[in-house]
């Protein structure tokens, strides 16, 4: 029987060690922020087909997979198989986000999405311990 959370193995076309796949590791994500009650959702960031049937591409090219919010603080997250790294358009993509104020994590395991949110949010939790959000002015 094929487990469909794992790509590679003896048997594929090139053997390769079996990995998680990045649909799967982007639901371990979103099911861990969900248990802090952390906002966060996936993006659409391929095409897809509308009702009308036209094709519609839901962002741009290289767009990080997932997103969370914490304190008015947005993290963007680029799920990747374990050991492979972003491509030119989504290290660009990421480039962009940094400049912009975003702060974007590279997790190819759960662990390291724990370790590396964790850290960011310490940081985003203590800059903003003492100041009063305001919504509006």
């Amino acid at each position: 029987m094929k487990n469909k959370n794992l790509a590679g193995g003896l048997f594929a076309h090139k053997p390769t060690p079996l990995t998680i796949k990045e649909s799967t590791l982007s639901a371990q994500i979103a099911r861990w922020l969900d248990a802090r009650g952390i906002y966060n959702d996936r993006l659409q960031c391929g095409q897809f087909q509308t009702p009308a049937g036209n094709w519609m591409r839901g962002s741009k090219n290289g767009t990080p997979d997932r997103f969370a919010i914490i304190r008015g603080q947005i993290i963007f997250v680029e799920v990747k198989r374990a050991g492979q790294k972003s491509n030119d358009a989504q290290t660009n993509q990421q480039n962009i986000l940094r400049y912009s104020g975003a702060i974007v994590i590279v997790a190819d395991s759960l662990d390291k999405f724990i370790s590396e949110f964790s850290a960011i949010r310490a940081i985003i939790e203590e800059s903003k311990q003492n100041k009063e959000m305001k919504i509006y002015d």
